[in-house]
């Protein structure tokens, strides 16, 4: 059978998901093994996000000229640095942030080329399940790859693993060799940004809020290493969370198609707030391993029903602007970010880390009362 673009993208997605996925959150908890207190690996985590904005920019600019797939190419050396600057920060801690930096480089150099391939090798009728088997190929391949990450760590240390998760980023750009080296044709004109902001105006504060809940899972992450569990129970919690992300993202992607996607979006809006606030309960009242288990698989349901959702209509409003709306979502997109970690970095300073789920408990509830039809409707270019 002949591979398709589509296919060849989703190798690609699933070899690198192999790779950062044994990362994933064991970077923030390498950092506070090193002994940088919570606040400063919460900084770090808010440069990485930062330098991706920034990064996006350049990403388009250079696929403006060499094209989306050598970008990948570029990812490479930059994935080095940074875990070559992992290994040296024992020794050499005031490169912490110039490692969050590069990283975010990194991060900008696969995830714009990602989003714009995506669009454009998906269709607006079947996005949902598109997407959910995107996603579900990369879950299945890489379902025991949090709990082999941990026993990697405990086993045999963190340069192990970083050597293991660079194999697979490197060899994730085989599949999509064969590509067509499409370029972008990003305008940077202050007319042509200001056409863009204005025909997505309604998405802005939705990109704002939508991050909120999904990147307060790092924090999350590093309260219940900090409060409860070990490695070995973070690794098993990944696996947990990854089966259940698999169902719920096939349920949801297959629903996305055939049902009501306002709905949809609803129901996983208030189950996600729901869960933050029982997260909170957890972390205050009781923060024993096996309810900080249960709590956090139940929110990643909620949490994918709604994400599953809302990127399903976003990319599929990309469809007419491409690039330019890709790039430029990312700026509501980082401010949701850094409200989050200043959030966490703010509670922290005052001992108080489990107030940041109840906020983001208490502004997740914006979808409850958001207007959707506005953002599900038909682009104005679409319409007829």
């Amino acid at each position: 059978m002949r591979l398709t673009d589509f296919h060849k993208v989703v190798a690609m997605n699933t070899l690198s998901g192999i790779g950062t996925g044994l990362v994933g959150i064991f970077i923030p908890i390498y950092l506070l093994e090193l002994g940088f207190p919570p606040i400063s690996v919460i900084a770090w985590l808010l440069v990485h996000h930062v330098s991706l904005l920034i990064s996006s920019f350049l990403v388009v600019f250079a696929s403006n000229r060499i094209g989306l797939v050598r970008c990948w190419y570029i990812r490479i050396p930059l994935v080095a640095l940074v875990f070559s600057g992992l290994l040296l920060l024992p020794t050499q801690p005031s490169l912490l942030f110039a490692v969050a930096f590069i990283s975010g480089l990194e991060a900008a150099f696969f995830w714009i080329p990602y989003n714009i391939f995506t669009v454009r090798t998906t269709d607006d009728k079947s996005i949902g399940s598109s997407l959910a088997f995107m996603s579900n190929v990369g879950s299945a391949a890489g379902i025991l790859v949090p709990g082999i990450a941990a026993l990697l760590i405990v086993l045999l240390g963190y340069p192990v693993l970083f050597s293991v998760a660079f194999g697979f980023i490197v060899i994730s750009v085989f599949p999509v060799l064969s590509l067509r080296q499409e370029k972008t044709n990003f305008q940077f004109s202050w007319t042509a940004i200001k056409g863009i902001a204005r025909r997505y105006k309604r998405f802005i504060i939705p990109e704002i809020f939508d991050n909120l809940g999904q990147d307060a899972q790092v924090i999350w992450s590093l309260f219940i290493f900090i409060t409860a569990l070990t490695i070995l129970d973070i690794g098993a919690l990944g696996v947990i969370t990854g089966i259940v992300g698999m169902l719920v993202t096939y349920l949801t992607g297959i629903s996305i198609d055939t049902r009501n996607k306002k709905a949809i979006m609803r129901f996983g809006a208030v189950a996600t707030s729901v869960m933050w606030l029982a997260s909170y309960a957890v972390a205050t009242i009781a923060p024993a391993p096996a309810f900080l288990y249960t709590v956090t698989a139940l929110r990643g349901f909620a949490l994918g029903i709604f994400a599953s959702a809302y990127g399903a209509v976003m990319l599929n409003r990309a469809r007419s602007s491409d690039a330019q709306f890709l790039v430029l979502r990312e700026i509501p997109t980082i401010l949701g970010r850094v409200v989050v970690f200043l959030l966490a970095m703010f509670f922290v300073s005052i001992d108080r880390f489990e107030l940041t789920f109840l906020v983001v408990a208490v502004l997740s509830f914006y979808f409850w009362f958001n207007d959707t039809d506005p953002l599900l409707a038909p682009p104005v270019e679409a319409q007829t």
